[in-house]
């Protein structure tokens, strides 16, 4: 196999960005370009962790994991031969290909623990989830400090950054288990900050940084994020056909596994990706309490052009970013003709509450009673709120800059292709105005 064209040629792209956007750069970067170098000359000398091979990743999976073999539910054979096929097709650059199947490598070997686990831990599986609350949005509506809001009380909890990502126990010891999972997680992070220096100002990560739970569902090969985040269009398509129940069992039986080293009252999960799939999760959790986030979309997409441009830049050499900003535009607005056309079909409101981004950014302690209030949840204590409000975040606020015109977006148009949300939710299209102080 030879190394594979671009996405795009360079012609195509502007020729100088803002130097004030965060992301200024749409080609590899020199070490990106370096690292693809190595693995071109090793795959032409027959080195095969670059080559989307089905066959190969199991194979592999099962060397390193020796002498494990259950792989558990095989409905994620589907998924695995769709992306090894997406994968092929793809127009992408050697590290793209590679990355991209060690993905897929370390989602078969978490399979593997993780049915090596539950045979040895079965009564986990006995552990009741109730009423779980779902942080439901996109980006930049809020959803990251809700997550941290809620779960502020000794009673809930969220997931953290090392468990999503290495989520099997590895040592009976707690410390010493958290440790080694944690140690892993840092040298992914540094790896990913020297290839992507520009990511802590989009989304600043520690081990110990409650997280979105789409990772969970990577262990099924059943992820949106390889189409949003890694651009494999076709497989977006394909997975958005599927009937989702069975991943939600296999992240159900996940979320169990993570409760019985750290148990709590009432899990706060958050992830953008449940929104397309409403109704395979109230199958799974039918006493799920729903917070869905709404802001203008313009902003929204604009913003997670500029984080995936980081992700898609790495898989594919070099990227145009107007046909990124149309597939978002298009991937969000069915987000939000799934969500709402699950909401329907489900009919009990009382299980949702929605909220507005500017009320929440206005006041975060009152939306966070508001919402304890609807659910009927214990009250987190003021003083717990105010502390955390009252903290410096490691990330800025405002420290990411992006641009929707350099994505191809203009707000009327997408105000007309997301009307029907609009209307439904009421959301707000201008910031409202400051009272005088």
């Amino acid at each position: 196999m030879t190394d594979l064209p671009l996405a795009a040629p360079r012609a195509s792209l502007p020729r100088k960005l803002d130097a004030d956007l965060t992301v200024t750069r749409m080609v590899h970067g020199r070490l990106e370009a370096l690292v693809n170098s190595i693995l071109t000359l090793l795959e032409k000398g027959g080195f095969k962790a670059t080559i989307p091979d089905m066959d190969g990743v199991l194979a592999e999976a099962l060397r390193k994991t020796k002498p494990l073999t259950n792989f558990g539910d095989e409905h994620f054979m589907a998924a695995l031969r769709q992306l090894m096929t997406s994968l092929d097709r793809a127009e992408w650059t050697v590290i793209g290909r590679f990355l991209v199947r060690g993905l897929a490598r370390r989602a078969l070997q978490h399979r593997l623990q993780i049915e090596s686990w539950f045979e040895a831990n079965p009564a986990a599986l006995d552990i009741k989830i109730e009423r779980p609350i779902f942080v439901l949005g996109f980006p930049r509506t809020g959803t990251t400090l809700l997550q941290n809001l809620l779960s502020l009380p000794d009673h809930r909890r969220s997931l953290l950054f090392w468990e999503l990502t290495n989520p099997v126990p590895i040592h009976p010891d707690y410390a010493t288990d958290r440790k080694k999972r944690s140690r892993q997680i840092k040298i992914d992070l540094f790896g990913a900050y020297q290839v992507v220096p520009e990511l802590p100002k989009l989304h600043y990560v520690t081990p110990d940084s409650p997280e979105e739970c789409w990772s969970l569902f990577a262990n099924s090969l059943s992820v949106l994020n390889f189409d949003l985040s890694h651009g494999l269009h076709d497989f977006g398509d394909w997975l958005l056909e599927q009937d989702m129940e069975w991943a939600y069992r296999e992240y159900e039986r996940q979320l169990k596994m993570l409760l019985w080293r750290e148990p709590a009252n009432r899990l706060v999960l958050k992830c953008p990706e449940h929104l397309w799939f409403i109704d395979s999760l109230l199958k799974v959790f039918p006493d799920a309490c729903i917070v869905m986030t709404h802001r203008e979309p313009t902003d929204c997409i604009a913003s997670y052009c500029s984080m995936v441009s980081l992700n898609r830049r790495t898989m594919e050499g070099c990227i145009d970013p107007k046909p990124l900003g149309r597939h978002i535009t298009k991937r969000f607005r069915q987000g939000t003709e799934r969500a709402m056309a699950a909401r329907a079909a489900h009919g009990n409101e009382d299980q949702f509450l929605d909220v507005d981004f500017y009320d929440l950014v206005a006041d975060p302690a009152a939306m966070v009673h508001k919402i304890e209030d609807h659910f009927g949840l214990k009250t987190t204590d003021q003083a717990r709120l105010d502390d955390y409000l009252n903290t410096k975040r490691h990330d800025n606020r405002g420290a990411h800059k992006y641009s929707a015109e350099l994505y191809g977006l203009e707000p009327a148009k997408v105000h007309e292709e997301f009307a029907p949300y609009i209307d439904r939710f009421g959301v707000r299209l201008k910031a409202p105005a400051k009272k005088p102080a």
